[in-house]
């Protein structure tokens, strides 16, 4: 009888280990997600523009019409690609792109013609959670003709000029 009860005994022991161990596990697994958290691990947040304006000038692209995506960037996977990609082989492959990763982008699609101003509408994009953002502007000169555009920014202005085009991060509150 003493056997079974050493026997029982070990066997509790055992199963308390065991559950300690999982708790132990369970517990370090919601850790590292709550690290991520407080080390502010990279996480998509809704872009808060207020507004994002497009200014063509008169002699843009060489006094033609001119196409301008805002690519919102939903899937960090395509961060790189996006970053490295000039303007002239985004739009090559643009439509391939939202065949292929129709969940990954949102692409908001205008054309400027010289002299025009405009600003895209708000609802295009807010309330989308997005890693980055890039201004593709399709310039008939080579050249990059991209820019990155920082979801926590207040406001832009992409200044279209003739041969390129700059994005002017308006700051909340700052003098302009």
């Amino acid at each position: 009888m003493a056997f079974k009860t050493e026997s029982t005994q070990a066997g509790a022991h055992r199963a308390m280990l065991l559950a300690a161990l999982a708790l132990l596990v369970a517990s370090l697994l919601t850790g590292c997600g709550a690290l991520a958290l407080m080390r502010g691990d990279p996480r998509p947040v809704k872009p808060d523009w207020q507004s994002l304006t497009l200014m063509a000038a008169p002699d843009a692209n060489s006094n033609s019409a001119l196409a301008v995506d805002v690519v919102l960037v939903r899937d960090k996977a395509m961060l790189d690609t996006l970053a490295a990609m000039p303007a002239a082989r985004y739009f090559a492959a643009r439509a391939d792109l939202q065949r292929t990763f129709p969940e990954a982008l949102t692409v908001l699609s205008v054309e400027i013609t010289p002299g025009q101003a405009l600003q895209l509408d708000a609802q295009r994009y807010a309330g989308q959670r997005i890693w980055a953002a890039f201004a593709f502007a399709n310039y008939a000169n080579p050249g990059d003709h991209r820019e990155r555009l920082l979801p926590g920014s207040g406001a832009y202005v992409l200044q279209l000029n003739a041969q390129g085009f700059a994005a002017s991060d308006m700051k909340t509150g700052a003098a302009r």
